[in-house]
């Protein structure tokens, strides 16, 4: 069961804020072993800056390297390149060390990984270009961009990872996607197939 401090931390999307929720979660000593695992993932996943100075965030790199990788097991010489590419953004974000520690690393770096698929889905709810056509001049309905949103996830995290033969690397993720989604369109059942 979390504290609230730290459900406040996996429902919170800003790094700093997320910085600061977590460095009360460890000044109040509890838990203080997942504490300081989650400490070890943030600074994973947040450890590089943007051009203007903000806070990168490492797990969406990766997610986005995903997309654009998706169709790459279609392709003759693309298997191999984008599975190259995906674990370098893997290593990068020490996601297969963190993940090999121990099952509380593992525990908890999957419930990093179900944080970045619901950012995932936020981020694509507002954005104006993800939810339009004709260079941003028509939106969608909701319903489409919904179905649009849907059909990325599960190409991104459940068929990528089968196209690419990164099941194992990618479980974690492919399991966060099959639960957010769940929990959020309880009424489908999970992802079709």
């Amino acid at each position: 069961m979390d504290t609230p401090i730290i459900a406040q931390y996996y429902r919170e999307t800003e790094p700093k804020k997320r910085k600061q929720l977590l460095d009360q979660a460890i000044a109040s000593g509890e838990d203080q072993e997942a504490n300081e695992i989650r400490r070890e993932i943030y600074e994973a996943r947040y450890k590089n800056t943007t051009n203007d100075g903000g806070i990168a965030d490492g797990y969406l790199k990766f997610w986005m390297a995903l997309e654009f990788n998706r169709n790459a097991g279609h392709k003759i010489f693309g298997p191999g390149k984008a599975q190259k590419e995906i674990l370098k953004e893997l290593d990068d974000v020490k996601f297969r060390e963190i993940r090999a520690k121990s099952p509380l690393h593992e525990e908890l770096l999957y419930r990093e990984c179900k944080h970045l698929v619901k950012f995932y889905m936020t981020l694509c709810a507002q954005d104006k270009n993800y939810n339009s056509i004709l260079c941003g001049l028509i939106t969608i309905k909701k319903e489409s961009s919904e179905a649009k949103m849907k059909r990325d996830i599960y190409e991104t995290a459940i068929r990528l990872p089968k196209d690419l033969n990164l099941e194992e690397e990618l479980a974690l993720v492919t399991k966060a996607a099959h639960e957010v989604y769940e929990q959020e369109y309880p009424e489908e059942g999970g992802f079709p197939e």
